[in-house]
């Protein structure tokens, strides 16, 4: 018997916090709920962690599979202390590398200097306490307000298990 997204363990879960935070946005977009939902679940199926980021307020919001993170990080907040949480998610091996990429000094400074993409693969510490090769990918996005905003996209890399691992672009 095939599953679907709701009968996967935590993904009923994901998909109402969705719900809710799409509802909050739907004002901000031009969908409508519906299409606003298919976007999400689709993303989210591929992406189980997505944080939304203002750089220049210092700020974030995040979406994410509850079952993705070792332990629970605050779904907004500032993005410091998202970044200082974070690292404790990395294999020591990669923690420098972690903050390399992500600080969000380092950040404004590869996109001050006109980088608009920071990719890492990074290996980090799941909810059942075993270390996974991740991706993330963080994209500038465009403010009309001249803020330095970014989304951030995660994913679990399955079935590497060679050395890897860095920040690249």
């Amino acid at each position: 018997m095939e599953q679907t997204a709701k009968d996967e363990p935590g993904k009923e879960r994901v998909h109402m916090k969705l719900t809710e935070r799409i509802k909050e946005l739907e004002s901000n977009l031009d969908l409508d709920l519906r299409e606003a939902l298919g976007i999400m679940e689709a993303v989210s199926e591929v992406f189980p962690m997505i944080v939304m980021a203002n750089l220049t307020k210092n700020t974030y919001t995040m979406i994410r599979n509850d079952d993705f993170l070792a332990f629970d990080m605050p779904r907004s907040g500032c993005y410091d202390d998202l970044i200082d949480d974070g690292v404790e998610n990395i294999h020591p091996n990669y923690q420098t590398a972690f903050l390399e990429c992500f600080s969000r000094e380092n950040l404004l400074r590869k996109f001050y200097d006109g980088k608009t993409e920071v990719y890492s693969e990074l290996y980090q510490k799941g909810r059942d306490g075993k270390y996974q090769w991740v991706s993330t990918h963080v994209i500038r996005l465009q403010d009309e307000k001249g803020e330095i905003r970014q989304i951030c996209l995660n994913r679990v890399l399955k079935g590497i298990v060679e050395s890897r691992g860095g920040c690249r672009r």
